[in-house]
């Protein structure tokens, strides 16, 4: 039986408390994933792949830009992955599991 790995769902918001979309374009986004090696791979979605785990990053409309949802599939710790993430926006990870919402960049 092959080995699978958790995918966790997390929101990259401004607001640490809450998902808060960017008012940026595409573009945008795409020159901040770039560095952290994610390729565009549809218009709205950026995926990355080591040996050790696959990443997706998908951007949803919104009525002023885009809400970033990233979704992250790894046998380890997701933390420091989303947060690397985060960071590349200046912004914080917002735990999208259960009904109350926490930044892990808070513990």
């Amino acid at each position: 039986m092959p080995n699978t790995s958790t995918v966790r769902k997390f929101a990259i918001s401004i607001d640490p408390d809450e998902a808060v979309d960017f008012a940026e374009h595409v573009d945008w986004f795409g020159k901040r994933l770039a560095p952290l090696g994610f390729k565009q791979a549809a218009t709205y979605t950026f995926r990355y792949t080591d040996s050790e785990c696959m990443m997706k990053v998908e951007l949803k409309d919104s009525q002023d830009g885009y809400f970033v949802f990233l979704y992250v599939q790894a046998p380890d710790e997701h933390k420091f992955r989303a947060e690397a993430v985060a960071n590349a926006f200046e912004a914080f990870v917002v735990d999208t599991a259960g009904t109350k919402r926490h930044t892990l960049k808070d513990e």
